[in-house]
């Protein structure tokens, strides 16, 4: 499943696969990464969060092994 986020100064994308736990981000700098051992929950979270950047910040960046794509 993948989300695009319009409103964002931050993220553009993000994309999920609920087989590998493999959240995939791709920022608006054009950097893409892929979070490994990530809960849907999380991913369900960054997608309804009011501030998507805000989410990230607290809870995925620096959580999770992540490797640029």
């Amino acid at each position: 499943m993948s989300t695009t986020f319009n409103n964002s100064s931050v993220i553009n994308e993000a994309s999920y696969d609920g087989a590998s736990r493999v959240l995939t981000i791709r920022f608006n700098s054009g950097a893409t990464y892929a979070y490994q051992d990530v809960d849907e929950s999380v991913h369900n979270g960054l997608t309804s969060a009011a501030s998507v950047g805000q989410f990230f910040a607290k809870n995925i960046r620096g959580r999770f092994n992540a490797t640029r794509q």
